[in-house]
C-alpha cells in the first residue's frame, strides 16, 4: 500500500495562510500606533479604544484574507508541513517583535 501525502484544503490552507500574514499585520500596526500618536487618536475615535480597533481590523483582515485566498489556485500547492513551519516562524517573529517593543518603548 502506498500512502497519500498529507495535503490540506484549499480553505484550510487559505486560512492558515491568512493567520500567518495577520500576526504580522498585528504585530506592525501595535508598534506603528503607538510610535506615532496621530494614528492611536484616530483608532480611539473608530471603536472607542485603540485595541479594539486593532482587534476588529485583525478580524476583518483575516476572514478578508482567508476568503481570497481560498478562491486562488497559490494554497493548494502548499504543503502542510511547510504551512506549519511558516506559521510557528511568524508567530515567533511576531512575538519577539512585540516582546522587544513593549521592552525598549
Amino acid at each position: 500500500m502506498s500512502a497519500d501525502p498529507a495535503r490540506l484544503g484549499r480553505t484550510g490552507a487559505a486560512f492558515g495562510m491568512a493567520a500567518a500574514i495577520t500576526a504580522l499585520f498585528n504585530t506592525t500596526l501595535a508598534c506603528v500606533k503607538d510610535a506615532y500618536r496621530p494614528l492611536q487618536n484616530l483608532m480611539n475615535t473608530i471603536a472607542a479604544n485603540n485595541w479594539t480597533t486593532q482587534g476588529l481590523s485583525d478580524g476583518i483582515l483575516f476572514v478578508g484574507l482567508g476568503l481570497i485566498l481560498s478562491n486562488t489556485r497559490m494554497v493548494e500547492t502548499i504543503k502542510p508541513d511547510r504551512l506549519i513551519s511558516f506559521l510557528i516562524a511568524v508567530v515567533a517573529v511576531a512575538g519577539l517583535g512585540l516582546f522587544a517593543w513593549y521592552a525598549v518603548f
